[in-house]
């Protein structure tokens, strides 16, 4: 029985999963199990799996027809043998120390979570990211005074002050075991914070560590939307707020829980179908229809944005700008170079990001090129 078990959920990742399984792999810490979990992926990827655990006897594999990402956490999270779970997407990479750094903390400190931080990349650019909470140890005094006040919300939209992600972490199983398997199937969108913030609040003990050798791969693949799946959209959202509820019923009115969850959904309506009345500071669209638009980002929020205008006719769009345009136009996105922003006519630009930090960058970028800041809308 192996120390820590890595469960990799796997859908249609043919092109990254040799490089994803190499990493784990080759991870400095070796007791580890390697549980990879074809969630009936249409591609290569089952076959690739088999073809690893061939040749390396850490991996099993878990071959079963598609049920979504929280049922294959699920399957591998029931199979797992692991005092301490991590979780690595079958897209994404860890360099060689990363679960050795985790373990580190954990046995330094014994406690119940370690939570680290992660690098985002997108092509080439690498971008890294640590918690908004301070590194450090937590007992349940200070998880109550300074970690939970402030885990789902700490400021602006999507500030968490815990990062939401499952997979930059450490647990141990016999406190997450009841949390993953609880959560409902057909949650699509939040998956992970539907775990991470339920674990929190049963955890004792925390380490929270600067270490951001997870790097999460975000590709650059079209998730432009239609009317209609706006729609679908708004019923994702409804099953994650009433989840996420659910979960943490019991602690709604404490550390200001209840008020967290709501800013969180919130920025949730706004970004994935454009409901507009639930903030306001939310002023992203309220372009008139005359109005000529212009989208700053060709990220996923991007894309997300640039739908809600385009299927709900929100003004006219007339330019969709991007540092790494070449990446979105190689998939099929009419994203142009940031350099065509000052040639492009537009009564308002919107930046699409939810990070400040992301949005300061582009805020920065359009000051350089001389737009006029009434011409600007960003969640800030």
């Amino acid at each position: 029985m192996a120390t820590v078990s890595i469960i990799v959920p796997i859908y249609n990742v043919e092109a990254e999963l040799r490089k994803c399984v190499s990493s784990i792999l080759a991870q400095t810490y070796k007791d580890i199990e390697v549980i990879l979990v074809d969630d009936g992926s249409p591609d290569n990827s089952g076959a690739i799996c088999d073809e690893f655990a061939s040749k390396d006897n850490r991996i099993v594999v878990i071959h079963k027809e598609n049920g979504g990402l929280v049922n294959a956490r699920k399957s591998g999270l029931e199979r797992s043998t692991g005092r301490f779970i991590s979780y690595v997407d079958g897209d994404d990479w860890i360099e060689e120390d990363f679960i050795q750094n985790l373990v580190d903390c954990q046995q330094k400190y014994n406690v119940d979570i370690v939570a680290a931080g992660f690098a985002k990349d997108i092509g080439d650019d690498s971008e890294r990211f640590t918690n908004v909470i301070s590194s450090g140890f937590y007992d349940k005094t200070r998880m109550i005074a300074e970690v939970y006040p402030r885990m789902i919300c700490a400021g602006p939209y999507f500030y968490f002050g815990v990062c939401s992600y499952v997979w930059n972490k450490l647990f141990k199983k016999e406190l997450l075991y009841d949390c993953q398997m609880a959560v409902d199937s057909r949650i699509s969108i939040g998956e992970d914070t539907c775990v991470v913030f339920p674990v929190l609040l049963k955890a004792n003990t925390l380490y929270i560590s600067e270490n951001n050798s997870y790097h999460y791969y975000q590709k650059a693949y079209s998730m432009l939307k239609s009317v209609g799946s706006l729609e679908k959209e708004k019923e994702k959202v409804t099953w994650l707020n009433n989840y996420l509820n659910k979960a943490m019923k019991d602690h709604l009115d404490k550390y200001h829980l209840g008020k967290q969850i709501e800013r969180y959904i919130d920025g949730l309506k706004i970004i994935r179908y454009g409901e507009k009345e639930t903030s306001p500071r939310n002023h992203l669209f309220d372009a008139a229809p005359t109005d000529r638009v212009a989208i700053f980002s060709g990220g996923i929020v991007g894309q997300n944005i640039y739908s809600i205008f385009a299927s709900k006719k929100i003004g006219t769009i007339t330019g969709w700008f991007d540092r790494d345009a070449e990446i979105y136009r190689a998939q099929g996105l009419k994203v142009q170079n940031i350099e065509d922003i000052p040639k492009t006519e537009f009564d308002i630009i919107v930046i699409a990001n939810l990070d400040e930090t992301s949005i300061n960058k582009n805020l920065a970028v359009l000051n350089k090129y001389g737009i006029d800041p009434k011409k600007v809308v960003s969640l800030l």
